[in-house]
């Protein structure tokens, strides 16, 4: 699922998303979010135990503990464990995607254009993250 799936999870309509190789795992996505549209950036760690996402949900699919791999449509406890965790993902996405008291957190273009660039001396990804910003200004304003 991931950090974009979790997005999705909490209501957003990701219009472009990416990922970048950068020293922690940069990730990006446009987002449209109750009513607004903007960026949203993450890390997603240069470890598994620096993945926020990994640490909270693991990279698979979440059945009862005999079908935790392949959760199957007719056991309750499968049932009960995607409803958890389908409830879990959308509360992760929020933390992106709001401040804690509920009112909308995205980035505009102009915002993550000087955020990405400042560390464009040193981060050797940084002038590929500024150039997917500026392909989607278009996208930006429409």
């Amino acid at each position: 699922m991931g950090y974009i799936g979790a997005l999705e999870a909490a209501g957003a309509v990701v219009l472009a998303d990416s990922h970048f190789g950068s020293y922690q795992g940069d990730w990006l996505a446009l987002v449209d979010y109750k009513g607004q549209r903007g960026f949203v950036h993450g890390s997603y760690g240069s470890c598994s135990g620096c993945d926020s996402f990994e640490a909270e949900f693991s990279y698979s699919d979440n059945g009862c503990g005999e079908h935790h791999y392949d959760p199957q449509a007719d056991c309750e406890e499968c049932k009960a464990e995607t409803d958890s965790y389908n409830t879990r993902l959308a509360e992760f996405g929020r933390k992106y995607l709001e401040y804690g008291d509920g009112e909308v957190d995205l980035a505009d273009y102009d915002t993550t254009l000087a955020n990405l660039s400042r560390n464009i001396e040193w981060d050797y990804e940084a002038p590929q993250m500024v150039a997917w910003v500026e392909g989607l200004k278009d996208t930006y304003n429409a």
